[in-house]
């Protein structure tokens, strides 16, 4: 269960709320939470490979042209039943 797992953090769960209010970039993610770097990627990884975020790249063109990836909450919608708790239940096990 990607999602279970991906949800299961407090601070994925932040960053979530964050990118629902707008998509950022891994940099401003950080800053925002007072995290480092990679700690933001490590995190921002899981939640796309769930499924409830995506990412794709921008040109920024200043100060010199380069690529960087904004990250944005995907359409979902979760219900949580006694199936999808027995799942997860199992799943940590």
């Amino acid at each position: 269960m990607k999602i279970g797992r991906a949800l299961a953090n407090p601070l994925r769960v932040r960053m979530l709320l964050m990118l629902v209010k707008k998509p950022t970039f891994i940099q401003d993610v950080a800053q925002n939470l007072h995290i480092p770097y990679a700690l933001a990627h490590m995190h921002l990884k899981i939640l796309e490979e769930s499924g409830l975020i995506e990412g794709s790249y921008v040109v920024e063109e200043e100060p010199r042209p380069h690529l960087r990836k904004v990250y944005r909450v995907r359409d979902f919608r979760l219900v949580i039943d006694k199936q999808l708790l027995e799942q997860l239940a199992d799943s940590s096990k």
